[in-house]
């Protein structure tokens, strides 16, 4: 009984000591004020247990489909690449500004660290307080597998390649906004 309530007493003088250090003000909120180490590995280790637990049952499909990869490229450019960068394109000036700063999805050590199944839950779901969104709410779960796809292959991509595929996907969407031979009225 007593180491119970020895137990007890630690976890409410641990509430209390909480409850203290949020209403006090005592933490400074501000990006300009890069969280410490621990803080740090605490909302890190934080979000890798929590997506590994929620990722480990969902079943990856064949990413090497280059039909899904370069669907995946062009959802890529118009939604990640601001945040995340691309080979030759650095984040955008926002993104810089975001803690934590997101990482560049094309060196192989950031794609590397998380398998397919986790990046599928991360890009569905978001990562809260991260700037991460939720694509899930706009996007049918094969459109993110695209995204993935195209995520596992951005490491082995050079910038002039990154370039030309870009290149590509915009002309390819200019000429599907404007079709040939679409008659247009005029105007007199």
């Amino acid at each position: 009984m007593k180491i119970f309530l020895s137990v007890l007493a630690t976890i409410v003088a641990l509430i209390i000591v909480g409850l203290i250090v949020m209403y006090s003000g005592m933490v400074n909120v501000s990006i300009l004020e890069r969280p410490s180490g621990f803080t740090k590995w605490v909302l890190s280790t934080t979000m890798e247990r929590s997506v590994k637990s929620r990722a480990g049952d969902i079943d990856t499909p064949d990413l090497a489909n280059e039909e899904m990869i370069r669907e995946g490229a062009e959802h890529y450019m118009r939604m990640c690449r601001g945040c995340h960068g691309a080979p030759g394109r650095e984040r955008s000036v926002m993104a810089k500004a975001l803690e934590p700063v997101p990482p560049h999805l094309y060196e192989a050590e950031e794609i590397e660290e998380w398998n397919a199944a986790e990046q599928f839950w991360i890009t569905k779901h978001g990562i809260m307080m991260t700037g991460m969104p939720a694509w899930g709410t706009s996007h049918s779960d094969e459109k993110i597998w695209n995204i993935v796809a195209f995520l596992r292959k951005l490491p082995e991509m050079s910038a002039e390649e990154y370039q030309q595929l870009s290149e590509e996907i915009r002309a390819e969407r200019e000429m599907q906004s404007h079709p040939e031979g679409e008659e247009h009225e005029h105007q007199h």
